[in-house]
């Protein structure tokens, strides 16, 4: 099994993700809505490793610093 690292950025009405493998490689940046089923879709994408939505490496700079 692989060694990720998940950090979630949490708010009141939206959440942002980034998850990172061992290496430092980006593997998803996803912002989603403060609710349920985005979430657990959230989560099971993280837990499969599935790309998904709003995940390829993208990377853009926004006040100074990498969002995905």
């Amino acid at each position: 099994m692989a060694l990720i690292w998940a950090g979630t950025d949490i708010g009141k009405t939206r959440h942002h993700c980034a998850v990172l493998d061992s290496d430092g490689k980006w593997l998803l940046a996803r912002r989603v809505l403060n609710d349920e089923p985005e979430l657990l879709a959230l989560f099971a994408d993280v837990l499969t490793g599935e790309r998904g939505r709003g995940l390829g490496g993208r990377r853009r700079r926004r006040h100074g610093r990498l969002a995905g």
